[in-house]
């Protein structure tokens, strides 16, 4: 998950410095589990979370690249006053710490037993690491292990990087294992917060075939919402200069266009807590038949490289909005 606007996985990279590629698929997609707990690993038809002697290895995400086609600002404000990676590493550490109480005070009803004693025990794996011009922050989650990178940048940056990537690691983190023996691998789907993928994993080859993903859009959109909402309950000025940086800025308008249609609670029910069906039902009933996967496209299409693409996918997505605004005001 990437903050650029601009970023998509073109392929299945697996390793740390993978740029572009995430995974993330709901439950609903398949029947192999019965459980819908948070920070699981799920191996249909099976009781460990290997097949043979393979564990998966699940394609990191990454978030919070600055984008110069997106912001004014961009590099001259990441450049100011870096940090080392010491100091880095106990700002970032301090910062996770800090988001995780903030979310869970704010929104830990939306999420299960469960999800909560996991966002409290913190992220798996937190580091700060050297900025080399690319994101400025990454969320991986993978076989019940989440780990977090921030760029070692100025206080300002690593505080936003390090509350997005935390708010990513709050939202809803599921993923199944389907074993496909006759194939030589298995099928790996991941869920974090609205974006779902999958992919196939070859255990002869060790390579990953058919990503897809699904959702991204609306994702990268809801955890910039609401990194920006809850940098503004710390400080009007941090959510001035957050909102600013115009970070995924077309997905995120829409979200808050949206969040005023639906409500909070429907929106932070799907993220935090995965009921992603009640999200699609409350759009459809409003938007019609199929109304949320039509708005979902439009906003992974909000990510795209080609600005014109972006333009278009705002306006094909604000026709449906502006419908299910006026459906909803006949209901009142």
């Amino acid at each position: 998950m990437s903050e650029t606007g601009g970023n998509s996985g073109d392929g299945i990279n697996v390793g740390v410095g993978d740029d572009n590629v995430g995974t993330e698929v709901s439950s609903s997609e398949t029947s192999a589990t019965e459980s819908n707990e948070t920070g699981s690993v799920i191996t249909a038809g099976e009781t460990t979370e290997t097949v043979g002697t393979e564990v998966v290895a699940a394609p990191p995400t990454t978030e919070i690249s600055i984008n110069s086609n997106e912001t004014m600002q961009g590099m001259n404000q990441i450049l100011e006053t870096p940090q080392t990676l010491e100091q880095a590493q106990k700002s970032v550490e301090t910062f996770h710490t800090q988001s995780i109480t903030q979310i869970l005070e704010n929104n830990g009803k939306y999420m299960s037993e469960a999800d909560r004693a996991r966002v409290a025990e913190g992220a798996t794996s937190v580091k700060a690491v050297d900025y080399n011009g690319g994101p400025t922050g990454r969320y991986g989650f993978s076989n019940g292990k989440s780990s977090i990178e921030v760029s070692a940048v100025n206080p300002t940056q690593i505080e936003r990087s390090t509350k997005h990537e935390t708010n990513h690691f709050a939202s809803k983190n599921m993923e199944i294992i389907v074993p496909e023996p006759g194939k030589h691998g298995y099928t790996v789907y991941n869920t974090v917060g609205t974006r779902q993928s999958s992919y196939f994993h070859s255990t002869k080859t060790g390579e990953n075939f058919n990503y897809s993903e699904k959702g991204r859009g609306l994702n990268e959109g809801l955890t910039t919402l609401y990194t920006n909402q809850q940098l503004t309950e710390l400080s009007a000025e941090k959510g001035k200069a957050a909102e600013q940086q115009a970070i995924y800025s077309h997905a995120t308008e829409l979200c808050a266009q949206l969040e005023s249609i639906v409500g909070k609670d429907a929106l932070k029910e799907a993220y935090y807590g995965g009921n992603l069906q009640g999200l699609e039902a409350k759009v459809d009933a409003l938007a019609g038949e199929k109304g949320y996967e039509s708005l979902r496209d439009c906003l992974d299409r909000t990510l795209s490289k080609d600005y014109a693409e972006r333009v278009e996918a705002m306006k094909d997505a604000q026709a449906i909005l502006a419908k299910m605004y006026e459906e909803g005001g006949k209901r009142t």
